[in-house]
């Protein structure tokens, strides 16, 4: 039987040596800015949390403060993201959430919704943070009816049903997508539901 060189077998061995000293600082910066990426979106998501809180209870000081300190943590993830592009899907439910929160704020002191443009995420992380809205805004119906405001929660049906029909005007082809674009529309017979009820059971 034929056997290798002696002499390619000691080459190979030598090739497969690899510069641990570099790798090992390289795969801990690595692991560092992955680890940096995902709590500041973790941070993001609570900030935004705390806008939505204080936006549906029309407390938009509050709002504003959280929503300010979100705006300050999100530049610092753009820029890591920008370092590091390859953990933006890390990320992603941060700037969605934050995508959720401004969208929310905006719509109910301001009456509009930002643009992607205005928050500077691509199309499909504004409009999985816009479809989320729909969630917001119907507990902010229900709030609404519970102080028996119900032209203001009539309002709010209708901006959640034109956003549905928006929404199903861009023919969305992601799957997640169209979930997202299911449940705006669930949201909106949701609050349609609890109009009913409210105008046509409530005790005179």
């Amino acid at each position: 039987m034929h056997k290798p060189p002696r002499v390619f077998i000691n080459m190979l061995s030598l090739a497969v040596v690899i510069d641990i000293r570099n790798l090992y600082d390289d795969l801990r910066a690595y692991e560092r800015a992955k680890d940096e990426v995902v709590q500041t979106s973790i941070k993001v998501s609570r900030l935004s949390k705390a806008v939505v809180y204080s936006a549906i209870r029309k407390d938009f000081a509050a709002a504003e403060r959280a929503l300010k300190e979100m705006n300050d943590v999100v530049a610092h993830l753009r820029k890591l993201i920008e370092q590091w592009p390859m953990f933006y899907g890390s990320a992603t439910t941060g700037l969605q959430e934050y995508v959720e929160a401004t969208a929310l704020y905006s719509l109910l002191k301001e009456g509009r919704l930002p643009t992607k443009e205005e928050l500077g995420v691509d199309v499909y992380t504004y409009l999985m943070g816009i479809a989320d809205v729909a969630g917001e805004l119907g507990r902010t119906a229900t709030e609404e009816l519970l102080q028996k405001n119900v032209e203001a929660a009539s309002r709010i049906k209708e901006a959640v049903e034109k956003l549905y029909l928006d929404l199903l005007a861009l023919e969305p082809r992601d799957y997640e997508l169209r979930k997202k674009v299911d449940y705006v529309g669930s949201q909106a017979n949701w609050i349609s539901e609890k109009l009913f009820y409210a105008t046509t059971c409530r005790h005179e």
